[in-house]
C-alpha cells in the first residue's frame, strides 16, 4: 500500500513523485525506463542549465526521490482498478495499492480504462493519439492526476517538468484540504 503512485518515470513522473516523496507522502513511482527524453543529449532551454542531458535530469530526479524516500518500481502498468477507497495498480508482475495516482506516462494510456476521459491528440513527432482531459488543476477524475504528455502535446522539458510539479501541487493541495506551497528556507 502507497498513498501515490505515479504512472511514468520521465521527467512529469519523476518531478510529480519528487514533490510528493518531499511532502511525506509515501510514492512510488512506475517506470518502464523508456522515457523520450532519456536519449536528448543537448537541452539547452532550461533555467541552471547551460546544457543538459535527459538522462542526466532523469537520474538526479530518481536520486531525488529516494533522497525523499520515494520508490522505483521497474514495472509496466498494465491495468488499473477502483473501489471506493483505493485503486489497484495492476503490472505485468504484481499488483499494488494506492490512495492517489498520477498519470505521467506517453504512449499507451488503455490502462486507465474508463476512469478517465480522453481526447484526441495532435498529429506529428513525439505526439499520442490521445490525451486525458484534465481541469485546470490537472485533475482527471477523482484522486486521480495527469502531467506531461498523458495531459498535454507541449513535449518541452520545462513544460514536463512545470506540469508535475503542477499536478504534485494540486494533488496535495486535495490531501490537505488547503493550497499546499513547498518553499525551501
Amino acid at each position: 500500500m502507497t498513498k501515490i503512485a505515479v504512472i511514468g518515470g520521465g521527467l512529469s513522473g519523476i518531478q510529480a513523485a519528487v514533490m510528493t516523496a518531499k511532502a511525506g507522502e509515501e510514492t512510488v513511482v512506475f517506470d518502464t525506463g523508456e522515457s523520450l527524453v532519456q536519449n536528448t543529449s543537448n537541452i539547452k532551454n532550461l533555467v541552471g542549465h547551460d546544457s543538459v542531458g535527459g538522462h542526466e535530469l532523469l537520474r538526479k530526479g530518481k536520486d531525488k526521490l529516494e533522497s525523499f524516500g520515494g520508490k522505483i518500481i521497474d514495472e509496466k502498468v498494465v491495468s488499473l482498478d477502483r473501489d471506493e477507497d483505493s485503486f489497484t495498480v495492476k503490472t505485468e508482475e504484481s499488483e499494488y495499492s494506492a490512495d492517489y495516482i498520477i498519470v505521467a506516462s506517453a504512449g499507451e494510456l488503455d490502462y486507465l480504462g474508463d476512469f478517465v476521459e480522453f481526447e484526441e491528440g495532435v498529429e506529428g513527432p513525439y505526439m499520442m493519439e490521445k490525451h486525458v482531459v484534465t481541469d485546470s488543476a490537472n485533475k482527471a477524475a477523482d484522486r486521480i492526476y495527469a502531467a506531461g504528455l498523458a495531459n498535454t502535446w507541449e513535449y518541452q522539458t520545462s513544460v514536463a517538468l512545470g506540469d508535475g510539479s503542477k499536478a504534485a501541487v494540486n494533488l496535495l493541495s486535495d490531501i490537505y484540504g488547503e493550497p499546499y506551497t513547498d518553499h525551501d528556507t
